[in-house]
């Protein structure tokens, strides 16, 4: 997607996607023939049935015989009852095409989405990818599903047509073909322009999208600083651009259709007054007129048609090309070819010689020579001030990125040599503010673990100290916890993550300290989870607070990116430059000098 001044542009080279188009019917080649038969069987019955008027008309008109005539209607009923099977069998397998390929595009669309690593969601809007998801591809599923099956039936009927016209009078048709080659220009350079402003109106969209989720997911800060307005109005400029440029493809659509029927009504007019004066001279039948009027109808009616056509498979060009291009963006984060297969099993973590900088600010080194280990059982705390780095440290151990020099080794295996499900399994997160999925209670404790049974995910719900509070409610494990876990309490949301990962059972453990907007007991009950959770796990803890980084079997101080000191709580407090500071940033201003509510290092 491109964007200039905040508003998206496309190509002036633009072309129609055709081999991506084919690329997503292959998979479904006997069904598309299936239907492709259909409706060329379709195609040579409606190519017959004027020749059926034609013989009929001639025929009654010279010998005045009956049974000859009723012969031929019923021959002609038989046609059409063919003919309406026929395209029965296009309609219903072309809508399967189109139906079938729209869920797997999205189910392809969607599992390609996830193997991201959090930096590509970082730069791409969460409602831009949406959009991509529902209004995109509901385009191709019209395209493929009506519009290339239209397309291909209106080539046929032309091809067919302007053939038998020839066959009939060389004449009228070189005529009446005389008036096609506008519409077809006409018809290919509003393609062009409709596609443009397609692609345009689905990139507008996607922006639009991207602030309405963005203004709903923070509503509360929306209304707080009395943002609405404001709000709205930048959505309402958006949809007023995709309509403006909407208005401008119903301009061209509006223009080309009605110059297509302009056209249709000038060739038939001719076509009758040439081809009547034909018949008075007696150089054509009737019949022959007749059937040609009718061929005639049929061919300008597909060039209308396909000229339709044209102008729509460009819209959904548009949106086949964003899909695309979000199809082949390869992630940055991937499996080596021969990456190791085989688990983490002791959980000794490594860091040697560490640097790191985000793709996005290139400038900063945000980690510069980072080296520590972290041993089995044993508690490692993060200090430092916000920005330091602490964060990107258990980035980095997940493989949301990836250091640009030095190596991160589990049991001695540098991490990008293991399989990035491996790494992953072996760790577990409990955030600040976690994740709690829309859902069971039942289903976010197993999310971690789908086949887990009903007496693991109950042992795991008593060790997060969470199963008293389940078995309060009516439907105990099936209660619905809401998006984001709306309906449970900050720490019942606590409890389930920590459930959560005490049923992964991974190695390592990596803790963002969530206890400081907690109540007392709450807060004590968080505090009890942990420490089962922290039980012969290595465990790294992103530290706000004095009671955890004294109870760490070492505190490593990052300032700058840098580790400046490492050790004990009480060999810091004695020996440390940088700690001691820290630590008296902690102690509250209140006379109890109530250290377990202290706050946050900033």
């Amino acid at each position: 997607m491109t964007l200039h001044n905040g508003r998206p542009t496309h190509s002036a080279h633009l072309r129609l996607p055709i081999r991506e188009y084919m690329a997503l019917l292959r998979p479904y080649r006997a069904k598309w023939w299936t239907a492709t038969t259909a409706l060329l069987f379709a195609g040579g019955i409606n190519l017959a049935l004027p020749q059926s008027f034609r013989i009929g008309i001639d025929y009654a008109l010279q010998n005045s015989d009956r049974q000859a005539l009723m012969l031929i209607a019923w021959v002609t009923i038989g046609l059409s009852a063919a003919l309406a099977a026929a395209i029965y069998v296009r309609h219903y397998w072309m809508s399967w095409l189109g139906n079938r390929i729209v869920a797997d595009l999205r189910t392809r669309t969607f599992e390609h989405l996830l193997k991201h690593p959090p930096g590509f969601f970082h730069e791409h809007r969460t409602g831009e990818i949406i959009s991509r998801l529902t209004s995109d591809i509901e385009m191709i599923q019209h395209a493929v599903g009506s519009e290339l099956s239209i397309a291909l039936r209106s080539f046929l009927i032309t091809t067919g047509g302007v053939l038998l016209l020839f066959w009939t009078s060389p004449v009228l048709t070189c005529i009446m073909l005389a008036i096609l080659p506008p519409l077809s220009v006409g018809g290919v350079y509003a393609g062009r322009l409709i596609r443009g402003r397609a692609k345009e109106v689905q990139d507008t969209l996607a922006l639009a999208n991207a602030g309405l989720k963005e203004a709903i997911s923070g509503i509360e800060t929306v209304q707080s600083f009395t943002a609405e307005n404001r709000e709205s109005s930048k959505y309402s400029g958006l949809i007023n651009h995709a309509f403006i440029s909407l208005q401008k493809i119903a301009s061209s659509r509006s223009l080309l259709l009605s110059s297509a029927q302009f056209g249709t009504y000038c060739a038939v007019i001719m076509i009758l007054w040439l081809g009547g004066s034909l018949v008075i001279t007696g150089s054509m039948t009737p019949g022959e007129l007749s059937g040609f009027v009718l061929y005639t109808l049929m061919v300008t009616a597909s060039i209308a048609s396909l000229a339709e056509v044209w102008a729509n498979l460009n819209r959904a060009s548009g949106a086949i090309e964003r899909i695309f291009e979000l199809l082949v963006e390869t992630p940055s984060i991937i499996d080596e070819p021969d990456a190791v297969d085989d688990p983490v099993i002791q959980g000794v973590l490594r860091f040697s010689h560490v640097s790191f900088r985000y793709p996005a600010r290139p400038e900063i080194l945000v980690l510069n020579d980072v080296t520590f280990e972290a041993l089995p059982g044993t508690v490692v705390a993060l200090v430092g001030r916000s920005g330091a780095g602490k964060s990107t440290i258990a980035a980095l151990i997940h493989r949301f990125w990836d250091p640009q020099s030095g190596i991160i080794e589990m049991d001695g295996t540098d991490i990008r040599r293991r399989r990035l499900r491996r790494v992953r399994e072996a760790l577990g997160t409990v955030h600040q503010d976690p994740v709690i999925f829309s859902g069971t209670i039942r289903d976010n404790i197993a999310y971690g673990k789908p086949d887990a049974t009903e007496s693991e995910i109950v042992a795991a719900a008593k060790d997060a100290y969470i199963d008293e509070f389940v078995d309060e409610l009516p439907q105990k494990y099936d209660t619905q916890v809401g998006e984001r876990g709306v309906k449970v309490s900050g720490g019942q949301r606590q409890r389930i993550a920590i459930a959560r990962a005490l049923l992964a059972n991974p190695r390592f453990l990596i803790l963002d300290e969530a206890t400081s907007h907690l109540d007392s007991r709450n807060e004590a009950l968080v505090h009890a989870a942990l420490t089962r959770l922290m039980m012969g796990r290595t465990t790294l803890v992103i530290a706000h607070r004095l009671n955890t980084i004294r109870k760490a079997d070492v505190v490593l101080v990052i300032d700058e990116g840098r580790i400046v000191e490492s050790g004990t709580y009480d060999q810091l407090m004695d020996s440390g430059a940088v700690f001691p500071k820290l630590v008296g940033d902690l102690r509250p201003p209140t006379p109890n000098n109530d250290l377990e509510r202290a706050g946050a290092i900033e």
